[in-house]
């Protein structure tokens, strides 16, 4: 069998042969992760700006017509019934999950599920405890 000259390359020469190529990629990774970070940055800070923008626009409704009634009221029953919907579907969920007849098939919750459940729980709760704030606080604070 004829020795070709492949099969006389060294282990060390492979390895300083291929140095060139990792140090490109890792300079890649490096611009790329640098960009990543970037564009995440603009994303929080244009998020945060329509959060400002928001809180703005909620402090002229006050004393716009969007605060009348009947705007609020029919807003605030939508935002109640959502949380109640929810709070339904999580304490099926729920309840299903821990059933005797899927005992056999249940597996643990990962990290991912168990946070989804406790932010969705969370911004339930929120939502109504907001709903019976305003619905207490508005004929207090705005008398017509």
């Amino acid at each position: 069998m004829p020795v070709n000259e492949t099969d006389l390359i060294s282990p060390v020469d492979e390895t300083q042969k291929s140095s060139s190529p990792s140090l490109l990629l890792s300079s890649a990774a490096l611009v790329g992760s640098l960009v990543e970070g970037a564009c995440a940055i603009l994303v929080a800070s244009a998020s945060a700006k329509l959060f400002l923008g928001l809180g703005a626009v909620a402090g002229a409704v006050k004393a716009s017509r969007l605060h009348a009634d009947i705007v609020r009221i029919p807003v605030l029953l939508v935002s109640a019934a959502a949380a109640l919907i929810t709070l339904l579907v999580l304490w099926n969920a729920w309840r299903a999950r821990n059933r005797a007849a899927a005992r056999w098939r249940k597996r643990p919750m990962t990290l991912r599920e168990k946070i989804s459940f406790a932010v969705t729980l969370l911004a339930s709760v929120l939502t109504l405890a907001l709903v019976v704030g305003e619905a207490i606080e508005h004929p207090i604070f705005h008398v017509h």
